[in-house]
């Protein structure tokens, strides 16, 4: 426990600029971060080239390379990369040649540190390389994600009956609407949600409502207005 406490600070210090725990040999990097939102996680993705035209060798004093943290609107921080983790105490080194890449992926799952849920909405993401450019210039990198106000979507069935279970980030009233890509086979139903978010819908399609050739798709909506991706229920014919 003590190991992961004196990791989590040193990683805080380093993420406020405040650390030196890595050198590079030579200084044209370049470092980039994306973030997209996927149905249960959101990919993180962070990549340090070397723009320069000579090899260059960053030499880390512990196993980890890099930092993130993740923000709400306001500038309140939701989630930390290093917050519940430990690394090795050990040099690394990490050896670029000229115009070669290294990319590093991470998975969010929507939640905070504690295991809380996120609201749904736009977040701040912010990088940083675990070390410094040239005039001891940290390199770092932001980004935004929208976070979806329905995510873990798992769906089971066939021939008409289904059932879809979720999570919602949201406060708002959900429903959800099916249809065949046509017409409206159910419209606005309500979808009750537990107090932890979770959700559990029955469907039930009339064998005649069925389409013959197409596809039977589901979208959640709030009152606001927003609507989901299409969640597919079944492909005609199966």
């Amino acid at each position: 426990m003590l190991r992961v406490i004196i990791a989590a600070a040193l990683a805080f210090s380093l993420f406020s600029f405040g650390g030196d725990r890595i050198h590079a040999e030579g200084n044209n990097l370049q470092f980039e971060i994306s973030a997209k939102p996927n149905k249960d996680y959101a990919e993180i993705r962070m990549t340090v080239l070397n723009t320069g035209d000579k090899a260059v060798k960053l030499v880390f004093s512990s196993s980890q390379k890099y930092e993130f943290s993740i923000r709400a609107k306001g500038g309140k921080e939701v989630y930390r990369y290093s917050a519940d983790k430990s690394f090795l105490q050990a040099l690394q080194e990490l050896k670029l040649k000229s115009n070669e890449s290294h990319t590093w992926v991470e998975k969010w799952n929507y939640r905070k540190n504690n295991g809380e849920l996120v609201p749904s909405g736009e977040y701040a993401v912010k990088a940083a390389l675990l070390g410094k450019k040239n005039k001891g210039e940290t390199i770092t990198a932001k980004t935004t994600l929208v976070v979806p106000f329905v995510t873990d979507i798992k769906t089971t069935g066939q021939k008409g009956i289904y059932t879809i279970e979720g999570i919602a980030h949201t406060k708002e009233r959900l429903t959800f609407t099916v249809e065949d890509g046509h017409k409206e086979l159910l419209s606005k139903q309500p979808v009750a949600v537990t107090d932890v978010g979770s959700f559990k819908v029955n469907v039930k399609i009339k064998t005649e409502d069925l389409p013959e050739n197409g596809t039977l798709l589901l979208y959640f909506q709030e009152v606001n207005g927003k609507q989901s991706d299409p969640v597919i229920l079944e492909r005609f014919p199966s």
